[in-house]
């Protein structure tokens, strides 16, 4: 293994424009990929997905900068069947061609203009990726041998060769940019017909250069969703129209298909003009986990790492496919990437508990204080076994409800220390049910991270097919590990995990506020619910434990329509995942959808990552958490205080400082409370 600091900056790169437009080296098809069906597709193909789901690593690695990598030994002769055009859009230029004194057919024609330069230029860098590649029919010496002379037919003057083209393709994109900068003095200059330019360009290539003979472009437009309407529709247009050779394809956020019009009368209609593909689905329902495994060794590979347990050629191999999705491979390289981030069961959950002095004291107060509460003068040994410690854990909750006599409670536990049926273990499973809730509970005083939070299946689970969340954990855990240890001692503590797990969290829940215009926004909101989600954690009952999901009730008034589009917004930067009630019959509507909070944040928040439970919220509630006032939210959040019978002062510090503040500047309030704690 090399130094320890190359072990921690390779998993901090963890978005695809840290490696290039050519991410050959760092790309792991996925397990989903042949249902893509790209390289061969003749119709446009629309990627949606989240930040962070592999959106653009795959595009780059469909562009023609990867497919001719150098580093790739060896090119298939049909590899020119599929040359792809990598395309993110400058949003704020995009954003500058419109009104500004111009109507709004100059900027069509401008912005047609803007992407014929774009692609053409693009285009002409394709020829130098494949000519200076491994591919064997077409060299350097062939781009000279190109002569696009007709292209002067479009009524401007362009030189003949590839790369005087190139050159002055160039110059007119400067011209553009400055003419679009001061719009109103300089004069218009000629403008190009978008795909038709590109197309002609094509189609000399086509004639004149034998190997291109069948060749097909693919445009992979990026970020779709930050043109304005205008530029949308004429996109939409040309995927409408696509064909051989030049085919557009886009990739966008969730909820971000906002127009499917074109120029013309006719829109887009699904399935008829394009296929659809949502990457974060597709990664969940693909094994994550091996996956992630793969991810997690190839980047493991780069640092001379011993113990590889895949063959990293066949991670960028399309055809070793079905190898890497047999059961005895995905076994493997799972349990591998325990070895080095180890899962904690319930039982070590629970034996660190009672491992641990000040945990083990809480425990044993909050048996006493339950059985004062329900005024029971039984022995506290009744309920406290080293031997028993899972059920031992869960005594205080089940000593807080009602229905549960201590007597009863009492015998119960004796049958499980006779090896007896007993409703700790058996149908009943007190255990199973309640275990996690309670741990979560006796660990929320402290500020030491519960280790419930660690563990590579655990990161996979909190990353919830988001690759950048997962590499962002193991980045965090490896960090501190070899901060804390100053060598990177393997396996990685699982108490340094989990506090790695919550400092990511932390991390992330910072970026909300840069997430588009409603940022701000949605900031506030994921505060005011996650704290409403710790209120519920902190029951001492824990009769609904692990609530991180809620629904919403329907009240005479139903949600307001900005209300709606907010809830849109939170799923389209996966800030919430929309999942239907199965028990209601109309799943489209908001009010029979379970909204999930993206479980990156739970470790924050000290709250369940698992969708257990479910709050259920009325209209009314759900418009506070979204544009209440924060003497609003105040009473709101002392209702549910109430609600669920939670003191004070067994609550975090960081959920109250909520109610005390005079600002709704909830990140920099957290976080303040949150280093306190530390």
């Amino acid at each position: 293994m090399k130094i320890e600091q190359t072990i921690q900056e390779i998993f901090s790169k963890n978005r695809a424009e840290e490696f290039g437009y050519d991410v050959w080296q760092h790309f792991v098809v996925p397990r989903f990929y042949d249902r893509l069906d790209l390289t061969k597709a003749r119709k446009p193909r629309i990627i949606i997905g989240g930040r962070g789901c592999g959106k653009t690593m795959l595009l780059r690695y469909l562009s023609h900068q990867t497919t001719f990598s150098k580093h790739c030994k060896l090119i298939p002769k049909d590899a020119v069947s599929h040359i792809g055009l990598y395309w993110r859009a400058d949003t704020q230029f995009c954003n500058a061609m419109i009104k500004r004194g111009k109507e709004d057919d100059t900027w069509q024609s401008a912005f047609n203009h803007f992407a014929a330069l774009i692609l053409s230029m693009e285009v002409l860098n394709s020829l130098k990726s494949i000519a200076e590649s491994n591919f064997q029919l077409f060299n350097e010496n062939n781009i000279d041998d190109i002569n696009f002379s007709r292209l002067s037919s479009f009524g401007i003057s362009l030189p003949t060769s590839a790369r005087k083209l190139y050159e002055e393709l160039e110059s007119l994109l400067w011209e553009f940019e400055g003419w679009v900068n001061d719009v109103r003095k300089r004069d218009e200059p000629i403008f190009l017909p978008g795909d038709k330019f590109v197309s002609a360009m094509i189609n000399i290539l086509r004639n004149q250069v034998p190997a291109f003979k069948t060749a097909r472009f693919y445009v992979y437009l990026d970020e779709y969703e930050n043109l304005c309407e205008y530029q949308q529709r004429i996109i939409n247009t040309w995927l409408k129209h696509s064909e051989s050779p030049l085919i557009f394809n886009l990739a966008m956020k969730r909820n971000s298909f906002d127009t499917k019009q074109t120029v013309g009368p006719e829109s887009l209609s699904d399935i008829h003009d394009f296929r659809q593909h949502d990457l974060e689905n597709y990664l969940i329902d693909d094994n994550f986990q091996a996956f992630a495994a793969e991810i997690f060794f190839l980047n493991l590979s780069f640092v001379d790492f011993e113990e590889i347990p895949v063959d990293i050629n066949e991670l960028r191999d399309p055809e070793s496919l079905p190898k890497r999705k047999k059961s005895s491979y995905i076994s493997k390289i799972i349990a591998a990437a325990q070895g080095i981030l180890p899962d904690v069961s319930q039982k070590e959950l629970a034996i660190t508990v009672f491992e641990n002095l000040s945990l083990s004291k809480k425990l044993r107060e909050r048996i006493h204080l339950a059985l004062k509460h329900r005024d029971s003068d039984i022995d506290i040994e009744k309920f406290y076994s080293e031997e028993h410690q899972e059920a031992t854990i869960i005594i205080p909750a089940l000593l807080y409800r009602k229905r549960n006599t201590p007597e009863m409670i009492a015998e119960e536990f004796d049958k499980l220390r006779n090896g007896r049926n007993n409703k700790f273990t058996g149908s009943t499973n007190w255990i199973r049910n309640n275990f996690v809730g309670c741990l979560l509970h006796l660990y929320a005083p402290f500020s030491r991270a519960c280790p419930f939070y660690s563990g590579f299946k655990t990161y996979c689970s909190l990353s919830r097919g988001n690759l950048r969340h997962f590499l962002e954990l193991c980045h965090k855990s490896i960090y501190r590990a070899v901060t804390q240890t100053q060598e990177p001692q393997l396996p990685v503590d699982t108490f340094i995990q989990a506090e790695a797990a919550r400092q990511a969290s932390a991390s992330f829940l910072g970026e909300i506020k840069s997430f588009g215009r409603y940022g701000n926004q949605l900031n506030t909101f994921v505060m005011r619910l996650g704290s409403l989600f710790e209120i519920a954690h902190r029951r001492y009952t824990q009769s609904e434990s692990e609530q991180s999901h809620f629904s919403i009730i329907s009240e005479d008034e139903e949600l307001k329509i900005e209300d709606i589009k907010f809830l849109g917004e939170a799923t389209k930067w996966s800030v919430l995942f929309e999942q239907a009630d199965t028990k209601k019959k109309d799943e489209y509507q908001p009010e029979n959808i379970d909204y999930v909070l993206n479980p990156i944040y739970s470790p924050y928040f000290h709250i369940s990552y698992r969708k257990k439970r479910k709050l259920e919220l009325s209209t009314s509630d759900v418009r506070i958490l979204i544009t209440g006032s924060l003497e609003q939210y105040q009473t709101l959040a002392k209702r549910f205080v109430k609600l669920f019978s939670v003191e004070t002062n067994a609550v975090q510090a960081s959920l109250f400082s909520l109610l005390n503040t005079k600002k709704d500047n909830h990140v920099e309030d957290f976080n303040e409370n949150k280093n306190a704690g530390e």
